[in-house]
């Protein structure tokens, strides 16, 4: 199920607000739902109301059509009469292989299905939502998730642990079925894969590596609480006690653990500030991880990060902006006059600078700060002098000056010609 409209009539800042989250004409899989998007605006533009409202589940769900205007929703104290005539009130419109299903939108968040059919058809999975204070959480058995996964792991340790005590001790009572043994020992590790090993072979290590980390695979077992417990080490084989993880490791284990644990399919998944405490390689490397954990999945991003925003086409990016009446209108990137096609945008963030990411898309005034506009003006006198010497500076003087001129192009990170 994904989301392909949503119509917001009148809500705080929302006011006759809509959203096509289709691809447009000429791309490939024009008309269907995006499978990433992006939100990004000023605060207070909706970014986060935007990913609650999509995060809110169905209270009731109605098989038939209704008939009359006195039709209400009696769970929750919701008494608004149901209307879904097109733009008379809210919506968001959701998609999926067989046929689309429509919502209306009450402004308390509230979501009601349209001609819904009792059947798996009209249900769908509700969202997944990772909010910008995941990272902040403990990392150990208070998540659910963690603790899922931490199950699997100690069943398969105490199996393995049991296993290799019944061969040690044929050691040395019965050397002749050795060797049977360790060959069905050998076939029980093929017929049962190692969590442990998952986790970190197509999970963690691909992330903890960004920061020279990994997961210990090896049991290091000293006392029955090493069974229960997930390892994080250096490279170098260093054990880090996980109190001591950055934010940043942290925010990437927590953000992406439910994903790994869920293996969701086919589901809407939410992250608010995605980029929180992360270094900017990362953040250039982030969505492509996240969408990997899933499978045919509708992401929703909201963001403040030109380095998250380099990674979506034009037409994935929502940018909020305010009116005059401080309602927001989504900011577009191709001619309103001219049809919805690839070919008629005029910006891409995948192709842009990053200075020119944040002019053209954040909207900064300026590439550089007062203190830069000064260097360069000092630049451009230094360089103005040294043209002018024409021998009337002596060697010293001009090496001088040229010394001056070649450190503070370095500074400002200036591509000059030292003979010119």
């Amino acid at each position: 199920m994904k989301v392909s409209h949503i119509y917001i009539k009148d809500n705080h800042q929302f006011k006759d607000f809509e959203l096509d989250l289709t691809y447009p004409a000429g791309h490939p899989k024009a008309g269907k739902p995006l499978d990433k998007v992006c939100i990004i605006g000023q605060s207070g533009t909706g970014k986060t109301s935007l990913l609650n409202k999509l995060a809110k589940p169905a209270e009731k769900i109605y098989y038939s059509e209704p008939t009359t205007k006195s039709d209400q929703i009696n769970n929750n104290q919701i008494t608004t009469p149901l209307d879904f005539n097109n733009k008379n009130s809210s919506f968001i419109k959701y998609v999926n292989s067989d046929s689309d299903i429509r919502f209306t939108l009450f402004d308390n968040g509230y979501l009601v299905y349209k001609n819904g059919i009792e059947s798996s058809q009209s249900r769908y999975s509700l969202p997944i939502m990772i909010d910008a204070h995941t990272g902040e959480k403990d990392l150990g058995e208070n998540l659910q998730y963690w603790k899922d996964i931490i199950k699997d792991i100690i069943v398969f340790r105490e199996q393995e642990i049991q296993k290799k005590l019944e061969i040690a001790e044929l050691v040395t009572t019965n050397q002749e079925l050795l060797q049977a043994e360790l060959d069905k020992f050998n076939e029980w590790q093929k017929s049962r894969p190692n969590p442990l090993k998952d986790l970190a072979d197509n999970y963690l290590d691909k992330l903890l590596s960004q920061f020279h980390l990994r997961v210990r695979q090896s049991l290091d077992f000293k006392k029955t609480e090493d069974i229960k417990t997930i390892k994080i080490e250096t490279i170098e084989g260093k054990e880090v006690p996980n109190n001591l993880l950055s934010t940043g490791t942290k925010q990437i284990i927590l953000t992406t653990l439910p994903l790994y644990a869920s293996k969701p399919t086919k589901t809407i998944i939410l992250f608010d500030e995605p980029e929180r405490s992360l270094y900017p390689d990362i953040q250039t490397k982030i969505i492509d991880f996240y969408t990997s954990l899933s499978t045919d999945c509708q992401f929703f991003f909201a963001t403040h990060s030109p380095l998250i925003a380099s990674c979506f086409e034009p037409w994935e990016i929502i940018e909020l902006k305010f009116k005059p009446d401080g309602s927001v209108y989504r900011e577009l990137y191709y001619d309103s006059q001219k049809e919805n096609h690839v070919d008629n945008y005029t910006i891409d963030p995948r192709y842009l600078r990053w200075d020119s990411i944040l002019t053209r898309i954040f909207d900064l005034d300026n590439d550089s700060n007062e203190a830069r506009t000064r260097k360069l003006m000092e630049l451009a006198t230094l360089r103005s002098k040294l043209h002018k010497a024409n021998g009337k500076l002596s060697v010293e003087e001009k090496q001088k000056l040229q010394a001056q001129f070649e450190k503070l192009a370095n500074l400002l990170d200036w591509e000059y010609d030292a003979e010119n």
